[in-house]
């Protein structure tokens, strides 16, 4: 087994595709802090005189009698909230701001994780090498089940490039302070534990990461079509949403896993719908992912290769 990791993991990195993904994901974290701290000094000002400014421009924005008191209340909030930065010495923009901004982008990296999983087994159809590869004394499981495992381990790879160029770039351009996240709970303002709250968000988007792939890995071993795989996915991924609350009057969505990937619904003690729960999610996400495992080994070892 460890064999064939090796030999899949160095097709992998022979193909010029799989640098530039590491290096789009690099890029994408660098440019916007560089942009962030190159408007931060062409402002010239300090980080209490944009709160101080924004405290302003808050008030200005509630002077509008248009405003609906839900709005009213997210300003007053806001203004809460800076004005506890100012009393408290607590900065708004460091490095654990940057990561949990640059955190937002591990979308991308399950972008790539699903065309690494779209094309790993469909690639090797498409070019015939299929043919070689089953010739080998080892049985089709293990073929199978490397190439999953490698495709597992390079999005890895790519979540650990991510948190690892964000802590730099972010040390570099914002120092090592670290400030503190504020919200409002019960009408009073609470620093909340920055760097708990963003390991907890990395973890929670393994949910979308894992079924994403599982799903693009099913498509491309069935239909050995790497860009049904990837169009399908990516589809499915950007619609969910939508098709979760067109089906939200039915009892069926509750059991739809598009409803339960976005596992960061939970970020805050809530859920899209009401009456699920984490537990609950965890448990269709497990059925599910069990399934797309069961269709493609199934697909992958009956299928008969032609000449």
């Amino acid at each position: 087994m460890l064999k064939l990791m090796q030999n899949e993991w160095m097709k992998l990195w022979h193909k010029k595709g799989t640098w530039a993904m590491v290096a789009l994901v690099i890029l994408f974290i660098i440019g916007p802090g560089i942009m962030m701290k190159y408007y931060e000094t062409k402002e010239g000002s300090t980080w209490q005189e944009s709160e101080q400014q924004a405290i302003e421009n808050y008030k200005e924005i509630l002077n509008d009698d248009n405003l609906s008191a839900e709005d009213k209340n997210i300003y007053e909030e806001k203004i809460a909230i800076s004005e506890y930065r100012l009393a408290n010495d607590v900065p708004s923009q460091d490095l654990a701001g940057f990561m949990s901004f640059t955190g937002s982008m591990l979308n991308l990296v399950t972008l790539f994780t699903v065309i690494v999983a779209a094309s790993i087994v469909s690639s090797e159809f498409s070019t015939g090498t299929i043919k070689m590869l089953l010739t080998r004394p080892v049985s089709r499981a293990k073929i199978l089940t490397s190439k999953l495992l490698t495709t597992f381990i390079f999005g890895l790879l790519l979540y650990i490039v991510n948190v690892g160029v964000s802590a730099l770039v972010g040390l570099i351009l914002f120092g090592g302070t670290t400030g503190a996240e504020l919200e409002i709970v019960n009408g009073q303002v609470v620093e909340k534990a920055i760097w708990n709250d963003l390991a907890y968000h990395y973890l929670l988007t393994g949910g979308n990461f894992v079924m994403s792939m599982l799903f693009a890995f099913l498509v491309g071993s069935v239909f050995r079509s790497s860009s049904l795989a990837i169009g399908l996915t990516m589809f499915l991924s950007f619609t969910g949403g939508m098709i979760v609350m067109f089906l939200s009057k039915y009892k069926i969505v509750k059991y739809v896993w598009l409803t339960h990937s976005d596992l960061t619904q939970y970020e805050h003690s809530s859920s899209i719908l009401d009456g699920i729960t984490m537990p609950f999610s965890l448990t269709i996400l497990a059925i599910y992912a069990v399934l797309f495992l069961l269709i493609s080994y199934i697909s992958f070892m009956k299928r008969d290769v032609t000449a």
